[in-house]
């Protein structure tokens, strides 16, 4: 289990998480919601150990993460940034080896080769980084992660995501957010995902976490968490709630009075 408790953290007397505590597992797609400026990059930060709490735990396959080597972190979790950085002059197959690079060399190229084909990056591995579109690029970076937990012997992984569908359009995000929570899946790793777009987590997530000013405000399963009223109190924002009556499926859009 992926586990915070009561994580606190303020930074030059701003309070940015309070009292924030997180459950997530293997096999399962967690995300993470709330409005500009709620905290939720920060609370990744925290998760995956680039950034400790001023109080409270973060705990990974029930190890405190605090005490942790950065390589002892890295065979436990992968994260791919917002804004993750592409090394010049590389390219896809070298950026999705460095996160095998702790790894026996047959393990990384086994490793290797089955995160480009479960990211449907093999046809990009000989590309250089700078060519690729956004979209394209946030593929490479997914692929290097998998590879990192791929090689990892670890019985516990997760992916940590800060939002990694923002430069796709809607079709490929809702089809990256059915892959990942399928890789959750397949490969019984936890996933936890920083979102904006409520209706991709409506559809698609495991477990909802709600932040709003640094401060937990729900969370559990999907559809207890994302109810009307809690996400117009959050957003501060009436919406409409639209129900397809054969399929069941929920959206909400922003509700504009005639």
């Amino acid at each position: 289990m992926l586990e915070l408790e009561q994580v606190c953290l303020q930074r030059a007397g701003k309070r940015l998480l309070w009292q924030v505590s997180l459950q997530a597992v293997p096999g399962e797609l967690c995300v993470i919601l709330g409005p500009n400026g709620a905290g939720k990059s920060t609370l990744l930060q925290v998760m995956s150990g680039y950034l400790r709490p001023d109080s409270g735990r973060v705990r990974l396959g029930g190890q405190d993460t605090a005490g942790l080597s950065p390589a002892r972190l890295a065979s436990l979790r992968a994260v791919v940034e917002q804004q993750a950085a592409t090394p010049s002059g590389w390219r896809v197959q070298e950026l999705v080896a460095a996160g095998a690079y702790l790894a026996a060399p047959a393990q990384q190229a086994a490793a290797m080769a089955r995160a480009l084909a479960l990211t449907d990056t093999s046809r990009l591995a000989q590309r250089r980084l700078d060519s690729l579109s956004g979209g394209e690029a946030q593929r490479a970076h997914l692929a290097r992660a998998l590879c990192q937990l791929l090689a990892s012997t670890q019985p516990e992984r997760y992916l940590l995501l800060d939002e990694a569908t923002a430069a796709l359009d809607f079709a490929i995000a809702d089809s990256q957010m059915a892959q990942w929570r399928q890789l959750a899946q397949d490969l019984h790793i936890g996933v936890v995902a920083v979102l904006h777009d409520l209706n991709l987590a409506l559809r698609h997530a495991d477990r909802v976490l709600l932040l709003q000013d640094g401060c937990s405000i729900a969370f559990g399963r999907t559809a207890d968490i994302m109810q009307q009223a809690r996400l117009e109190a959050i957003y501060g924002i009436r919406l409409a709630e639209l129900i397809s009556p054969d399929a069941g499926i929920r959206a909400f859009v922003p509700h504009t009075p005639r």
